[in-house]
């Protein structure tokens, strides 16, 4: 059953290769220079090899993770950031310049590291219910240093609410997968976006929960663009755009 189901991912991600690479098709300038420049470029940053040596050490780490069922080591291949997703979460604030930035659920830290790394003159928060998680994010945020990061850790729905009205407005949110509530969570956000606002969502397909999540919150009304990147979803709400959801190949 697993290999069947591997072969229909595989299919699945040929097609989308086929059909939707290199921003083959699309007009809006706007959608391709976010493809070409940002969502398919390939530049190895300074700041990929410091923060995947925090990976590194995590993946290495033979610490009681939470309750010691697990390492650390072991809490960190499965909850951190892939490589390619936290690239891209660099390019993307890389390329847009939020200053104001909030995380909902931090993984294992490695996240946002990534997507803090392009500047130090701006503001994050970050929300976290696990307590695990949040230690040890703290300890990758230690590793990496000169980052302004606040953590809080707590149920969402207490904390989300709170860093919403210290930041503002928010330049740019991430959701970390595997989050409950996701479109709660994205409602709540939505009296704090601006036409500049960039939500970046993982975990598309890790659920069907999170697959209707993604069809919601591109019927919402305020959203404009939306990019499927299978794993990763990007949203848009410059009323300036076009409205239009692409699926690209990453």
């Amino acid at each position: 059953m697993i290999r069947i189901l591997n072969k229909g991912k595989e299919i699945i991600l040929l097609y989308r290769f086929l059909r939707f690479r290199k921003g083959f098709g699309v007009h809006s300038p706007f959608a391709f220079n976010l493809i070409t420049n940002v969502i398919d470029e390939r530049y190895g940053y300074y700041c990929y090899d410091t923060i995947e040596l925090v990976r590194r050490q995590l993946c290495q780490n033979q610490l009681p993770f939470g309750d010691g069922r697990q390492s650390v080591g072991r809490a960190a291949v499965k909850l951190a950031i892939r490589p390619a997703h936290g690239r891209l979460l660099f390019r993307l604030a890389n390329y847009f310049k939020p200053k104001r930035l909030l995380q909902i659920g931090c993984g294992m830290g490695i996240s946002t590291l990534y997507m803090t790394a392009y500047s130090s003159h701006l503001r994050c928060i970050v929300l976290e219910e696990d307590p695990a998680k949040a230690e040890w994010a703290q300890w990758s945020y230690k590793k990496a240093g000169g980052r302004n990061l606040k953590l809080e850790a707590g149920k969402y729905e207490t904390h989300l609410c709170k860093a919403l009205q210290q930041l503002g407005k928010v330049d740019f949110v991430f959701f970390n997968a595997g989050l409950p509530n996701v479109y709660d969570l994205f409602l709540s956000c939505m009296e704090y976006i601006t036409s500049d606002t960039v939500i970046v969502l993982e975990g598309l397909r890790d659920s069907q929960a999170m697959r209707n999540c993604w069809k919601q919150i591109k019927q919402h009304p305020d959203v404009v663009l939306t990019f499927d990147l299978y794993h990763i979803g990007l949203v848009f709400f410059n009323k300036k755009l076009h409205r239009k959801d692409y699926i690209v190949y990453f």
